[in-house]
């Protein structure tokens, strides 16, 4: 283990002890064993795209930070080495998104996947298709393809990053049939003269060459990363300045079945009374949603896809993000350093039956609990300066 490495592990174990159930689920990937392989044990080689430093979350409000009710006071960002290896001769299973190098799984692009899931995954259980078009193919998309947090976070950077390579005009994307909205943001972003090779569900494919980054594992979900922040504003310059600066936003999860919270209605006629618009993004086209977080002085919503969009918001925006006990993930905390939003986050008994991702809320959240803090946030903040983007 190099010094690099075991300072990601301390890092690791450190964030673990501050909300554990997420952090012990996210890191369930890379172990090695005799049914798997280090990625670097198997690769031609290596190319390093961007070294992301741990560094110590940014909070709106310096004289909020005792309050406990943040779950992220001591949290650090991830420090990350964004790379692409190179590898030959490989299996790609599509429908776990792993790859398979004689006979074993390659540990790192085993993303949130569960032991029992990757038990099933066996190459050559039948013959596996071989894609021998010429080029490098690139592994595009993780196990939630359609999901506009996952496409925007992991799928979009490293198609960025493909293109932007020496060679990437003899890349070849690996992506399943896309829909509409994903073939939009593909435009709008412009990758170069890479081609597309479509995949298909319950397939196994033999690739002759690979070119696999890890940012489509989640690598950089928690890392302060240039790469991953630019690709937004690569979008965003794509889409014409409509509205005016100034709106305050509320990310309404009404038509998401996970995570549902039942008096979510409450919440969002209430903040209608402090001038906020209730907003649900999936019923706007991607150019609508640029637009309307670029115009926003202040964003309030729950974990969700939605939150995505605070990647297009302008320095200073304030975020509040509205944290469920069940599911305390920091990604938005990340994206908001990498984009120098003003962010603060609380955390909300759920009464949940279980701890993960998909659970509904069992109870309604504390509306007034929320506008207070929203009351606050307004006071001290707007208009705020904010801190600087990442160049």
């Amino acid at each position: 283990m190099t010094a690099a490495d075991a300072a990601v592990v301390r890092h690791g174990a450190r964030n673990a002890t501050m909300f554990p159930s997420f952090l012990q689920r996210a890191r369930r990937v890379a172990r090695s064993g005799p049914d798997r392989v280090g990625i670097a044990a198997v690769a031609d080689g290596v190319t390093i795209l961007e070294t992301c430093p741990a560094l110590p979350a940014r909070f709106a409000g310096g004289a909020m930070r005792g309050r406990a009710a943040n779950p992220f006071l001591d949290w650090t960002s991830t420090p990350v080495t964004v790379t692409v290896h190179d590898l030959r001769d490989v299996v790609y299973d599509v429908d776990h998104r792993v790859l398979i190098k004689d006979g074993r799984l390659i540990a790192e692009t085993c993303y949130l996947q569960s032991e029992d899931a990757l038990a099933r995954v066996v190459a050559a259980r039948a013959r596996p298709d071989r894609l021998a078009g010429r080029g490098i193919m690139v592994p595009c998309s993780d196990h939630w393809p359609g999901n506009y947090y996952h496409w925007m976070a992991h799928g979009l950077p490293v198609i960025a990053a493909a293109s932007d390579l020496p060679d990437g005009g003899a890349a070849r994307l690996l992506l399943p049939a896309l829909l509409p909205w994903q073939h939009r943001t593909l435009r709008m972003l412009r990758p170069g003269g890479c081609a597309i090779e479509r995949i298909m569900a319950g397939r196994q494919y033999r690739i002759d060459r690979v070119a696999y980054c890890n940012i489509v594992a989640g690598a950089a979900d928690f890392a302060v990363s240039r790469l991953c922040g630019r690709v937004f504003a690569r979008l965003a310059a794509a889409v014409p300045v409509v509205r005016p600066h100034g709106a305050r936003l509320y990310v309404d999860r009404g038509g998401a079945g996970h995570r549902a919270i039942p008096n979510e209605g409450a919440l969002a006629a209430r903040l209608r009374g402090l001038g906020f618009l209730t907003v649900r993004p999936e019923t706007l086209t991607v150019a609508e949603q640029i637009d309307l977080f670029r115009a926003a002085s202040m964003v309030v919503g729950p974990l969700g896809a939605g939150m995505t969009n605070i990647g297009f918001c302008r320095p200073g925006t304030v975020v509040y993000d509205l944290v469920p006990d069940h599911h305390a993930n920091p990604c938005f905390l990340a994206m908001a350093m990498r984009g120098g939003l003003e962010y603060w986050a609380d955390l909300f008994p759920t009464g949940a039956a279980r701890q993960d991702h998909m659970a509904p809320w069992g109870q309604g959240i504390d509306v007034e609990r929320v506008i207070r803090r929203v009351e606050e946030l307004l006071r001290g903040l707007l208009p705020g300066a904010g801190a600087a983007p990442l160049p």
